[in-house]
């Protein structure tokens, strides 16, 4: 027992040694980078001077119970017993320390007994690695060492902030993402900031920086108990602790702060000061904030369009008529297919119908209403209702269009327009007359043979106050077959629309003497793949 006493003081003694030595060479330092002005390095030799120093103080006392009780062991011990270089009780008292090493500035204060040290201090809970590495600006432990000349500006000294005028920081505002950091102690009034924490406080340093207890001042009463918990578990607790809470800065604004603090303990394990780092991530919060409105704005926009599309196609599967089999109408087979988008997922304004007037004759008719939605079918419905009505008062093809024109003027929002290919059929004499707006020509299929037959003249409906729908006459023959469609059908991106007409003209053989829903069917497997960018509408009219 009495030679483990006896090495446990020659070890502490060579490590109060090493660590006096480690001492000396960082205040070398200290000094070469206040020559050199380095301010931010010479703040981190500043700091681990000062930790050097309460490590010397800590093994000072630590040796002190080893060296009595190693002179009482050498009382009755020959003196080659005793290690030569072990030093007196008073050795660190007076600054000197065996082979001519510096000492510890001060003296060792008394060692508290054992029994009196908190069990949490002795366990070792609170000598894990410090914020205080990772602290940055104007920040110093308590008692910092003196260096050849103070790191900080007198307080006379005139600071950036409010009040100087010319010196007046061109952004007070504090950045976003800002860190600063702050150090209260408890057993003095001595208080540092960094010039971080003034940006974000936006606080003149002139005033100095702010209490403990005042910082519930600057913080949003609703952040309140947030605070009152942070402080306690560094200040009751001995913790560390973090928190996000808001302030009140001097102009009005309120910032988001993250706060993460840890306390420093004395000797005796308790709270010597704290240290708390500040980051501003205001920034942050708005960019989230907003992420979730947007978020949320989506949200309603999809169930909206949910909604109106549900309504849109109850609406165009009321109005329009779904032939799933061909019908036959006074000298006409008549076989149609509609094609909904599949890029949007929402009805259109495609619309179409075949329907026997009074006076004999047959009513054809096929158009596409802009945009999709349920605007879209709602000016398809009015238009497709209209055109019908038109048809019943005996107006040509043209004299329709002009007049379903002046409709979508005066009747449907500004922005609407429409294509549409109206036509009037004479069984009898086997005569199609027709007129366009804006709408892709027919196509005539005869004796295994496709044409493009001359197409009149027609601007789009919505387009012009006073349009002219010129007419066209075509003949026609038994087994013909008349091919109708919208522009969903052959414009593709990437493919030309005079290619995809060709296309269709290349089906005359296949065509030859089919019905009118077997026509539709072929059409449709060729030019009509699964990715519709459009609403697509085909009409197939065999002549009986």
């Amino acid at each position: 027992m009495h030679e483990r006493t006896g090495s446990d003081a020659a070890e502490l003694t060579s490590m109060v040694t090493k660590v006096a030595r480690l001492r000396s060479q960082v205040e070398d330092l200290l000094a070469d980078y206040v020559s050199r002005e380095s301010t931010r390095e010479a703040y981190v030799c500043e700091l681990l001077a000062a930790s050097l120093e309460q490590s010397l103080g800590h093994l000072a006392q630590l040796s002190a119970p080893a060296r009595e009780e190693a002179a009482d062991f050498a009382n009755g011990c020959s003196p080659e017993c005793l290690s030569p270089e072990l030093p007196g009780p008073d050795t660190y008292a007076v600054g000197v320390l065996p082979g001519g090493q510096d000492a510890v500035p001060h003296r060792a204060p008394a060692v508290p007994p054992a029994e009196l040290v908190p069990e949490v201090f002795r366990s070792r809970r609170y000598l894990r690695p410090r914020l205080v590495d990772t602290v940055v600006g104007d920040t110093a432990v308590p008692d910092r060492l003196k260096a050849a000349r103070d790191l900080l500006p007198p307080p006379e000294a005139k600071r950036h902030g409010a009040g100087h005028g010319d010196l007046v920081d061109p952004a007070p505002h504090a950045p976003a993402g800002l860190i600063a950091s702050g150090e209260w102690h408890l057993d003095t009034d001595q208080i540092r900031w960094s010039d971080e924490m003034y940006q974000i406080f936006d606080r003149d340093p002139l005033l100095g920086p702010l209490r403990l207890d005042d910082l519930p001042q600057h913080v949003v009463p609703d952040d309140h108990p947030a605070m009152e918990r942070f402080v306690g578990d560094l200040v009751a607790e001995l913790t560390a602790s973090e928190c996000e809470l808001r302030v009140m800065r001097a102009n009005g604004a309120v910032r988001a702060l993250h706060l993460v603090g840890e306390p420093v303990l004395d000797v005796d394990g308790s709270p010597r000061s704290v240290w708390i780092i500040a980051r501003d991530v205001t920034e942050l919060r708005w960019t989230q904030a907003a992420l979730s409105e947007t978020r949320e704005q989506l949200l309603a926009q999809r169930r909206l369009a949910r909604a109106e599309h549900r309504l849109a196609a109850e609406l165009q599967r009321v109005v329009m008529p779904r032939w799933t089999r061909a019908i036959a109408l006074p000298g006409l087979e008549i076989a149609t297919h509609y094609s909904p988008a599949e890029a949007t997922a929402r009805v259109g304004g495609d619309w179409y119908d075949g329907m026997a007037l009074p006076d004999g004759s047959v009513l054809v008719t096929l158009g596409d209403m802009s945009g999709h939605g349920l605007a879209a079918a709602s000016g398809m419905t009015t238009l497709r209702s209209a055109l019908e009505g038109l048809a019943v008062t005996g107006a040509s093809p043209g004299r329709m269009l002009y007049w379903l024109n002046r409709l979508v003027l005066q009747a449907l929002p500004a922005e609407a327009v429409a294509t549409a290919l109206c036509g009037r059929y004479a069984p009898e004499r086997r005569m199609l007359t027709w007129a366009r707006a804006g709408h892709p020509p027919l196509l005539l299929f005869r004796d295994g043979h496709g044409s493009v037959p001359a197409a009149p003249e027609g601007i789009v409906l919505g387009a012009h106050d006073e349009p002219s729908y010129a007419e066209s006459h075509l003949q026609l023959r038994s087994g013909d077959l008349l091919l109708l469609f919208t522009d969903g059908l052959v414009e593709r991106r990437g493919r030309d629309v005079d290619e995809a007409v060709g296309v269709l003209l290349g089906l005359a053989p296949l065509l030859h003497g089919a019905d009118a829903r077997s026509c539709v069917d072929l059409v449709v497997s060729r030019l009509a793949p699964t990715d519709h960018e459009d609403d697509a509408c085909v009409m197939a009219l065999r002549v009986t």
